[in-house]
């Protein structure tokens, strides 16, 4: 993702950010404001001493129809719905992982992670339709009334050290402007898979695209974080 014009997180990027950062204990930067699509999104040096580097670049598989037909949806006062059918592919979550990493968007974005020199190399992925979702929300399932699914190990490019998919986000519906439980799964090239729950505040996110929702938010309730460099 780009942030060129606007030299901030958008909404999807502050949900990485946050949750990249109580994860990790670091305090993300915007590496790509003002520079187009040249950079990834975000940058960090490790608080212990050893200089570390890490990049991420954030990203989500192309849903150009379902956000067309969620923002004519909006102006027409329809119900934002999906349709269609799923292969569940039970047993195949590695091998669903490493066909997507195939596709030219994803090798993209590894390719402009890989042109930049760092210690770690992040890429965070998201789903914008359940086509998507569907996969992630079992990668980062936490499993506590069944048996976990396993999952193969992922063989990723030489250079990339990490990849992370968000999986389910929860929220309490009497508490709308309330916090945000996020699910993550996390793929480490030195240690395998390992799975999160997060908690963000709304209040700490940038507001919702206006041409798919509405901002309910009272005038400058909203507090993202300054990411600036």
């Amino acid at each position: 993702m780009s942030n060129a014009a606007e030299k901030k997180a958008r909404r999807e990027e502050e949900i990485a950010f946050l949750a990249m950062e109580q994860v990790l204990g670091v305090e993300i930067k915007l590496a790509d404001a003002g520079t187009g699509d040249k950079k990834p999104d975000g940058f960090w040096i490790y608080p212990d001493g050893k200089d570390c580097r890490a990049i991420v670049e954030i990203t989500s598989p192309p849903a150009t129809n379902l956000m067309s037909e969620w923002a004519a949806a909006k102006r027409e006062g329809r119900s934002q719905n999906e349709s269609g059918a799923i292969p569940t592919r039970m047993g195949e979550l590695a091998q669903v992982c490493s066909e997507m990493l195939e596709e030219q968007w994803a090798i993209e974005n590894l390719d402009k992670l890989l042109a930049h020199p760092a210690d770690e190399r992040h890429l965070f992925l998201f789903g914008r339709g359940h086509n998507v979702n569907h996969y992630f929300y079992r990668l980062s399932n936490s499993y506590e009334e069944e048996p976990p699914e396993h999952v193969d190990s992922l063989i990723l490019p030489e250079g990339i050290s990490d990849i992370w998919f968000r999986g389910r986000a929860r929220r309490d519906p009497g508490q709308p402007l309330g916090r945000w439980e996020v699910w993550l799964a996390r793929f480490q090239v030195s240690s395998g898979w390992h799975r999160y729950v997060v908690s963000i505040d709304e209040r700490h996110l940038p507001s919702p695209s206006p041409g798919i929702t509405d901002d309910r938010t009272p005038k400058n309730w909203r507090e993202p974080k300054d990411r600036a460099v």
